[in-house]
């Protein structure tokens, strides 16, 4: 019997799962997960996505009518995972700005304002946020993100009712992990380096000459002098997106193989 009046369970079941797996991978990935895209505008985007995908001759055999709830959410596990993924790996630009900012002194500012929301006040990670926003876009991390949500209805199909987990999608997990870590502290290591060396320098010369005040000296140069090699580093932050986004494409390639 037809779930849905006049309308048969192949035609409607296949669209349905496509379209759970695309919007639970909009839903959690970077960009198109952000509070400033509008649900409405998410959902019509991974309708589009569906669509254009079905369109290009994925499998899309529905399984059995009596297991189509537990397809359904064996779909948005799928494609909550591939977002979640592509968030993990961007996140090393918020994690390469929040090092910058302990070590610049700028989380002072939540001390002195505790009202303030977390992460209201660390600048450099907010800035390189947005920053990694379009290098994201630029890059072409989107696409990366587009092309997966296909690939992955061919390599793990829409009937499939049950995830048989192995060990590749854990491992891809723990690469994401440690590989966004590793690009964030590549890129935040010659200018943590730089403020150490004042750091150094600063403890030195609070021993030849005690009558210096080492705080007041450190703080304001240490300041000044990260912003300056954070502007001389942007270059670098291009090659990190090309990196993340390198690795990221690895990563969705063993999560999905483990699925």
């Amino acid at each position: 019997m037809s779930l849905l009046t006049g309308v048969s369970y192949t035609m409607w079941a296949s669209a349905a799962l496509v379209f759970a797996r695309v919007v639970a991978m909009f839903a959690t990935a970077p960009v198109t997960g952000a509070s400033v895209l509008p649900p409405t505008v998410r959902i019509l985007l991974a309708m589009l996505v569906a669509y254009f995908a079905l369109g290009l001759g994925v499998p899309a055999a529905p399984p059995p009518e009596a297991v189509f709830p537990l397809a359904l959410l064996a779909q948005v596990l799928i494609g909550a995972g591939i977002g979640l993924l592509a968030t993990l790996m961007f996140t090393l630009f918020h994690t390469a700005g929040a090092m910058l900012d302990a070590e610049l002194g700028f989380t002072v500012a939540q001390v002195f304002n505790p009202f303030s929301a977390a992460g209201e006040e660390t600048l450099i990670a907010n800035w390189f946020d947005a920053f990694g926003t379009y290098l994201f876009l630029a890059v072409g991390g989107v696409q990366l993100l587009l092309l997966a949500a296909v690939q992955s209805l061919r390599i793990v199909p829409i009937d499939v009712a049950r995830l048989t987990l192995h060990a590749g999608v854990l491992a891809g997990g723990v690469q994401a992990f440690t590989g966004s870590f590793l690009i964030a502290t590549e890129l935040a290591a010659p200018i943590i380096l730089a403020l150490l060396i004042i750091d150094l320098v600063g403890a030195v010369l609070g021993r030849l000459m005690p009558q210096l005040n080492v705080l007041s000296f450190n703080i304001p140069v240490k300041m000044w002098l990260g912003i300056g090699l954070v502007a001389v580093a942007l270059p670098l932050l291009i090659d990190a997106a090309h990196m993340g986004v390198l690795q990221l494409g690895q990563d969705l390639t063993q999560y999905l193989g483990g699925v």
